[in-house]
């Protein structure tokens, strides 16, 4: 069996890494609202930044469902997709 100090240690440990994570999305949060502040779009901002990191798989399935959703928007719409043949 562990000791008491094992699992004191480990706590401690988890613990400062949680108070850690709480700083980085404090100051994620105010990197978003200087963006804002100078006339970005967070939530667009938030958008790009999830797609802009994704995997090359979950990518690749991601633009081409971005793909399909301007497709049937222009067809729903009656108009034409910008670079269309």
């Amino acid at each position: 069996m562990k000791s008491n100090s094992d699992l004191r240690s480990r706590a401690e440990h988890i613990m400062r890494l949680m108070d850690q994570r709480d700083e980085i999305v404090e100051d994620i949060r105010n990197s978003f609202d200087v963006a804002k502040s100078v006339g970005f779009n967070p939530t667009a901002m938030r958008k790009a930044i999830s797609v802009a990191r994704m995997e090359a798989g979950k990518r690749a399935k991601h633009d081409q469902a971005q793909g399909d959703l301007e497709l049937y928007l222009a067809e729903i719409e009656a108009r034409e997709l910008v670079g269309a043949q």
